[in-house]
């Protein structure tokens, strides 16, 4: 299954997600994007960049040395959540997902994890 086909099979397991997002982090680029939700190209950039920022941030540094790098991140905002999602073994690819607050956000998270390692390793 290729990446379009990978996201857009979580969006349709998960209505609530609006936006589900394929990024390179090094270059600052969302690659694929599946869902509901309109946006913008520079909208699209913003959203990498919080995901960046989201794993780059200083204050890390304290949680970092506590439980190690951190390959998530959960935005809580009025309209929506976001959660962004860095693979484990390539530190460049990343989910960056807009979603309702009713999500079930264990099961969302499990299954976008499943889906960035299968994106990284082609599978």
């Amino acid at each position: 299954m290729g990446v379009n086909e990978s996201l857009g099979a979580v969006v349709k397991a998960f209505p609530q997600a609006r936006l589900v997002a394929f990024a390179d982090l090094s270059s600052r680029m969302i690659l694929s994007t599946s869902g509901t939700l309109s946006t913008t190209q520079e909208y699209l950039d913003r959203l990498c960049d919080q995901a960046r920022a989201s794993f780059d941030d200083p204050l890390f540094s304290l949680s970092v040395e506590a439980f190690g790098e951190p390959h998530s991140a959960v935005v809580l905002g009025p309209d929506a959540l976001r959660v962004f999602l860095r693979s484990d073994t390539e530190p460049a690819d990343a989910l960056c997902c807009i979603c309702d607050h009713g999500i079930d956000l264990g099961a969302f998270v499990a299954r976008i994890r499943d889906t960035l390692e299968n994106i990284t390793h082609g599978g």
